[in-house]
């Protein structure tokens, strides 16, 4: 079984993303991008949750390592809004293909 960052990096792979937490939850995700920025890589992930609007999304950066890859959450305001202006830009060039 792959793990979460080759799961999310496999453009056909279509499940659900499950991501431990701190406190040995799972939190299920649908992947909604992914998103390169310059050299960083980001993935717009929607939570599945009976308590979760159709729009409420996060913003994590896929950090690489030499050894390994992880998610951040990302925090910074700016950061979020350059991922979601490319994200709406690959968006309109996909639909006026």
């Amino acid at each position: 079984m792959k793990n979460v960052i080759e799961q999310i990096l496999d453009e056909k792979y279509t499940g659900n993303i499950r991501i431990p937490g701190t406190n040995g939850e799972v939190f299920t995700f649908e992947q909604i991008a992914l998103i390169h920025l310059d050299i960083d890589s980001f993935v717009i992930l929607h939570p599945i949750d009976k308590d979760v609007l159709p729009d409420d999304v996060l913003v994590f950066k896929i950090e690489f390592t030499t050894d390994e890859a992880s998610l951040i959450l990302e925090e910074d305001e700016a950061i979020i809004q350059d991922v979601f202006d490319e994200y709406y830009a690959l968006y309109k060039k996909q639909k006026n293909s």
